[in-house]
């Protein structure tokens, strides 16, 4: 069963295609200003080559800022979940997570099966993000992809009193117009980006294993500071910056494999750090009646037919990505309506579960 994570960054689209438990491909590209077009540019690369059409993939997960406007995509999962579910596939071991995106950071602690125990993420400003370190490599006039080097050849860390985007800028230009070296302006932000970085992991409490994921874990630079300020040696990934893209390609797998088959159920719904929420129709259970598609306040469901398959209950696909805001759950709609989904289903088919844990 071939499967497609995607994973619309803020900066940068990733996104990965499985075959069971094989990537068939992978790519990363910049995000552009329109996330539907974005996304088929980045599926028409992740394709090509592969002898593999649209078409034929079976299930599609988004996921990251972008996730809810990928037109081509079965359901969407929230990022702080993709991610520590592709750690945890290629470090089991892994309990401490540092996700380091292009316009925020995560400080996440998962399980053993790589679910989402605690979280914590530094969203208020660009400072120690991806952003954060193009705008200061433009200012030094120094290529983003040698920043985290240059920062490991300092002999003298510069120390910074901020990490705001604007102010540690204005600083990085004093200190460049009285002569300082730029390996030492650069090893100076990152100590305090790490450091930064360091007190979101103590939040959710840092436990081992560690791995660091998101773009900024190829700076050598950074990885450095947080190895020594963590204590532990950082579990990499061979591309720490596919991990989202490979974690919605995982989910994509499990999705997909829960669908086949006619006795089988089908799952609709997300699943984040607040929880799990699903809309289970048993394909075994359902006659294809309608009845559900009249009840429902929020026009949720569809009779629909799959493969030349008798017509089965489904979650219409406008609102597959709108799940979450749409229906209110089983115990709202039970307490202000008689008639629900689940009355007036004769084979029990429909289900709801909430998981908060």
């Amino acid at each position: 069963m071939i499967v497609a994570g995607i994973d619309i960054g803020s900066r940068a689209t990733k996104a990965v295609l499985l075959n069971k438990a094989s990537v068939l491909s992978s790519v990363i590209c910049d995000t552009g200003p329109e996330s539907v077009k974005t996304s088929e540019a980045a599926m028409q690369v992740l394709l090509r080559g592969t002898g593999v059409s649209l078409k034929e993939v079976k299930y599609t997960v988004a996921t990251g800022y972008g996730r809810v406007l990928v037109p081509f995509a079965n359901e969407n999962v929230s990022e702080i979940s993709c991610h520590a579910r592709g750690v945890n596939h290629c470090f089991p071991s892994v309990r401490t997570i540092l996700d380091m995106g292009g316009q925020d950071c995560k400080a996440i602690r998962c399980d053993d099966q790589g679910r989402v125990v605690n979280f914590i993420m530094n969203d208020k400003c660009a400072g120690g993000t991806g952003r954060f370190l193009e705008i200061i490599a433009e200012v030094l006039d120094v290529p983003l992809s040698s920043i985290g080097e240059a920062a490991l050849e300092s002999k003298s860390d510069i120390p910074f009193n901020t990490i705001c985007a604007v102010f540690a800028k204005s600083e990085a230009i004093s200190y460049l117009r009285k002569g300082a070296a730029k390996g030492d302006i650069l090893a100076g932000l990152h100590e305090a980006i790490a450091t930064r970085s360091v007190n979101l992991l103590k939040r959710v409490s840092i436990e081992k294993d560690f791995s660091i994921s998101g773009g900024i874990a190829k700076n050598k630079g950074m990885v450095q500071k947080l190895r020594e300020k963590v204590g532990l040696e950082p579990l990499l990934a061979e591309d720490p910056q596919l991990m989202g893209a490979l974690g919605a390609a995982l989910f994509a797998r499990e999705r997909g494999q829960s669908r086949n088959g006619d006795g089988l159920k089908i799952q609709y719904g997300y699943a984040d750090a607040t929880g799990n929420y699903f809309i289970t129709v048993d394909r075994a259970r359902c006659d294809g009646c309608g009845k559900c598609v009249s009840v429902c306040p929020s026009s949720v469901f569809d009779i629909a037919q799959e493969n030349g398959d008798q017509p089965k209950a489904m979650v219409r696909e406008e609102a597959r990505n709108r799940l979450s805001l749409l229906c209110p759950g089983f115990s709202s709609c039970a307490k202000s309506l008689k008639t629900n989904c689940h009355s007036v289903c004769q084979g029990n088919a429909i289900s709801h579960t909430w998981d908060s844990s």
